[in-house]
């Protein structure tokens, strides 16, 4: 073989190394691009929410005042991915509220009935939970959700410090971990 086909040879093994080596640093890159970030950044301030069968009207910043952050769980009576979590997700809320963290429970698409119906076999609520019903329907597109259930943390500063998309295996104590970690509680 003549020197210059090893050359040639040699050369188009070192180009291809290169050049396969460019493509996965681009490919690593887009894991840490700055657009894949969380679209909602902070909490957003949302007008006429009130609390469930009171009327009270309500907003975030009152239930997230004095406490160490706040869960927004995006729910509906009609989703049956909600219905088989939302247990397992109280027995969560209420651990939270030993943390003095908040949480919202968001009825998104549905009827005062139907959440009234449904929430009655749950009996008492933790008293860190708060029931809204969103008739005006805007907190979807405010928070930017698709489909419930979908759950977002925010801390003391109104941050969004994470999102839990579809339902979750609440009673997981890795979650709890997650949270306190999250609001560094």
């Amino acid at each position: 073989m003549k020197i210059s086909s090893k050359f040639t040879i040699i050369f188009l093994i070192l180009a291809v190394a290169i050049g396969f080596s460019i493509y996965e640093k681009k490919k690593m890159d887009s894991y840490f691009d700055e657009s894949a970030a969380p679209v909602l950044k902070e909490l957003p301030a949302i007008q006429g929410l009130t609390e469930f069968n009171s009327d009270k009207p309500i907003t975030f910043d009152e239930i997230l005042s004095g406490s160490n952050g706040m869960l927004v769980h995006f729910w509906g009576t009609w989703c049956a991915p909600c219905e088989f979590e939302l247990p397992e997700f109280l027995e969560f809320s209420k651990k939270l509220g030993e943390m003095n963290v908040k949480v919202v429970l968001l009825a998104v698409n549905d009827d005062d009935i139907k959440i009234k119906k449904f929430m009655k076999r749950f009996g008492t609520l933790s008293s860190n939970i708060v029931l809204i019903h969103d008739k005006t329907n805007q907190a979807m597109t405010k928070f930017g959700v698709v489909k419930v259930p979908e759950t977002f943390l925010f801390n003391t500063k109104k941050l969004n410090m994470t999102k839990f998309v579809g339902p979750q295996d609440w009673k997981l104590q890795s979650y709890i971990s997650r949270v306190m970690n999250y609001l560094a509680i």
